[in-house]
């Protein structure tokens, strides 16, 4: 899910219980994370938000708006999207440019909704009509927002993935492919999809409704027959971005993010497991090294965990109450 590509945006944190190592041996083990009992490391490496701004190493750039999230690369570009601490004022997606420039591509969309193709050329989101009863999806340039297509307003899909020809969809009963400027749509499979990644053939299914006690599991998306691990504790929540690990949490968190994050290999070999009060946000600095936003039970910070170590990439501060 390319959600899960951009949750490197706000990129989240890991903090070990261990001081400043970890080591995560043969019998993967549990890391207790609390900010105040690690040392600081290096700042996060790969561009983020900090206090409403967009950073990346020295270069700090304001952004209109009051709340941002980092979508991801587009080009030379990264894309943000912001809107004001109402979420429905001011809402849109900007290009921040090598030069510092900020330059509008969308504007009156739902930015948590945006999906960015790996590449970096095409944008995906929804929007709703009805009462929120239709939705229509949309696929545009990642450059200046040309639109390229839409499909509804019909009954609710969830908006998985995206690349440069096509959009991947899902309701309660198929995953489904529409291509974008024909507008053909057909069905990948007759299951309920969770998350998909198109760059690295990846596909998570529910065998039935989570709450009624399915399973998922991790498939080719080219090949749903195919699987690579079934699980009906954990659901997949991001994809390595070398397309060779995932990171699971408690199939029905919601709400206040989970307490504990567990890293496993594709065919579900877990490697180790991240524990604290509740992390607000997970994903990787670069393949090997994890960043998770960790909320313990004293101090909060982004923590940047490989399995030799974990340490503070930023300053741990008073946690807060979610």
């Amino acid at each position: 899910m390319r959600h899960a590509r951009t949750a490197g945006l706000v990129l989240a944190t890991i903090t070990t219980a261990l001081t400043l190592a970890a080591p995560a041996q043969a019998a993967a083990q549990i890391v207790e994370l609390q900010p105040q009992r690690l040392a600081r490391g290096a700042d996060v490496a790969v561009p983020h938000i900090e206090d409403g701004d967009f950073v990346d190493g020295a270069r700090r750039v304001e952004l209109p708006g009051t709340v941002a999230r980092v979508i991801g690369r587009s080009g030379d570009a990264w894309l943000v999207g912001t809107n004001n601490i109402d979420v429905k004022r001011n809402r849109r997606v900007v290009r921040v440019e090598a030069d510092r420039e900020v330059v509008d591509v969308l504007r009156n969309i739902d930015p948590s909704t945006v999906v960015l193709s790996a590449d970096g050329s095409t944008l995906a989101w929804q929007g709703f009509t009805g009462r929120g009863r239709k939705v229509t999806t949309y696929a545009a340039s990642a450059t200046d927002g040309t639109l390229l297509g839409s499909r509804g307003p019909g009954r609710y899909v969830d908006l998985l993935d995206v690349d440069a020809d096509r959009v991947v969809l899902s309701n309660d009963s198929r995953v489904l492919q529409w291509r974008i400027r024909s507008g053909r749509t057909r069905t990948i499979v007759r299951k309920h999809g969770g998350m998909a990644d198109i760059e690295h053939d990846l596909l998570t299914i529910w065998t039935k409704g989570p709450y009624r006690g399915g399973c998922t599991k991790l498939v080719r998306l080219s090949a749903p027959r195919m699987k690579h691990w079934t699980s009906c504790r954990d659901r997949v929540a991001a994809v390595s971005p070398d397309g060779t690990q995932v990171l699971t949490f408690h199939k029905l968190t919601d709400g206040v993010g989970p307490g504990d994050i567990r890293l496993r290999t594709l065919d579900g070999t877990r490697l180790a497991t991240y524990r604290t009060s509740w992390f607000s946000g997970w994903g990787w600095e670069s393949p090997g090294t994890l960043l998770l936003d960790v909320n313990g039970t004293v101090k909060s910070s982004t923590v940047r965990c490989t399995l030799d170590a974990c340490e503070n990439a930023t300053d741990p501060v008073r946690a807060a109450t979610p």
